[in-house]
């Protein structure tokens, strides 16, 4: 699965849908960054489909992924492959 090809501003945008997909995590995962205010949709996106800037949920799952270790008391540091290749 690719990204959409970026808007005329030079973002690129996703749904919960996409963006769950993309980063290989559930759509609740999503909606849970968006109530811990890791992640906010983009102004005026209809109501029943947000859109996301692409970066700020790389942005949300490295502070999800942050505090996860923190709070786990580990000290181990695991870099997630996204099968980009």
């Amino acid at each position: 699965m690719e990204l959409p090809p970026a808007a005329h501003d030079g973002e690129t945008y996703v749904t919960t849908t996409l963006g769950a997909r993309l980063l290989r995590v559930a759509v609740c995962t999503i909606s849970s960054w968006k109530a811990k205010g890791y992640v906010q949709p983009v102004t005026g996106s209809p109501p029943g489909r947000p859109l996301y800037r692409w970066d700020d949920l790389i942005e949300a799952e490295y502070i999800a992924r942050q505090n996860a270790i923190r709070t786990s008391g580990s000290t181990k540091q695991v870099q997630r492959d996204r099968g980009d290749d």
